[in-house]
């Protein structure tokens, strides 16, 4: 299992790369094979019980079968049994790779670190350390399944019908650009955040205490807790958009296909599928969404950590 699943070890990289994934290959790329393999084996599970619903329905219990119906039945708890077990062997060691890049990057610090403030230190060491190890802990495997899921999805519901898929998809469409727009603005929050952090750890250790001094403090804990504010407001104004459109999906899968069902045109079974479907498309969706945020942030971060390790 060890081989299977190596753990992140070493000394820390002499030298940080100039990209953020150029870093998550060089600090984890022995690890990132692994975690690529168990998120290929998920897909498959992904769709099986949207299926098996349709088929449980329409089959099943509109031929009034009894054993198809336990046969189906018995294959849908095999198939979400299985993947239940698959994520979370994923997940867990994505953690284990996220916690021991965490360690190298700390261990870098403090080894290395007596030419950094040591409120930057300390902000690394803290904070940064730990977000920049989660997000290579997630970096290849976790968009490549929530893509992944939502491209096989959204396939077969286009395979089955159509009609229905087009107009439930065309309700992503918003969101993407709502994100594209916005992205740009969080970003610049988040480093403006990052630097008046690290300039309030740096004040905060300095022995004096004059009366300049505690105006200078004074003026970083507001315009921190102001970026804070407008920081969230985006987030959240972003959050309930996408929020809304997240329940205009399933109006829309249950308006038209029932319309639908009552004109013959399609099946009850593929409808319970659809929203199914639907729903199991949505989260990752608005994972990939929130990926790609962080995506943004996390080069922000690097990068300042990166310059502040240049002078380590």
């Amino acid at each position: 299992m060890r081989a299977l699943l190596p753990a992140v070890g070493g000394r820390p990289l002499a030298e940080l790369p100039r990209g953020l994934y150029a870093y998550v290959m060089a600090a984890s790329r022995r690890q990132q094979v692994p975690l690529v393999l168990l998120t290929l084996a998920i897909f498959p599970l992904t769709l099986a019980p949207i299926d098996l619903q349709r088929r449980l329905i329409d089959d099943a219990i509109g031929g009034r079968n009894p054993r198809l119906l336990l046969i189906l039945a018995g294959l849908y708890l095999a198939a979400v049994l299985l993947q239940a077990g698959l994520k979370l062997v994923r997940n867990i060691y994505q953690e284990r790779v996220a916690q021991g890049i965490t360690r190298r990057l700390r261990r870098r610090i403090i080894e290395d670190g007596d030419g950094l403030a040591d409120g930057t230190a300390q902000s690394i060491l803290v904070a940064e350390a730990e977000k920049l190890g989660g997000f290579v802990g997630e970096a290849v495997a976790f968009p490549l399944l929530q893509a992944g899921i939502v491209v096989s999805v959204a396939g077969y519901m286009l395979a089955v019908d159509p009609a229905v898929a087009i107009v439930a998809l065309g309700l992503f469409v918003p969101s993407i650009v709502a994100v594209a727009l916005m992205q740009p603005r969080l970003d610049r929050l988040a480093g403006r955040k990052t630097e008046a952090t690290r300039e309030l750890g740096d004040a905060a250790l300095d022995d004096d205490r004059s009366e300049a001094a505690e105006t200078r403090l004074d003026r970083l804990v507001e315009t921190i807790y102001g970026l804070r504010i407008r920081f969230a407001v985006v987030k959240f104004a972003l959050k309930s958009f996408n929020n809304l459109l997240g329940h205009l999906g399933p109006l829309s899968i249950l308006a038209i296909g029932g319309w639908l069902v009552l004109e013959g045109s399609t099946t009850v079974g593929t409808i319970v599928a659809f929203a199914s479907g639907y729903q199991r498309m949505t989260d990752p969706a608005r994972d990939l969404l929130n990926f790609y945020r962080r995506l943004s942030l996390m080069r922000v971060q690097y990068r300042m950590v990166r310059e502040a390790a240049e002078g380590l």
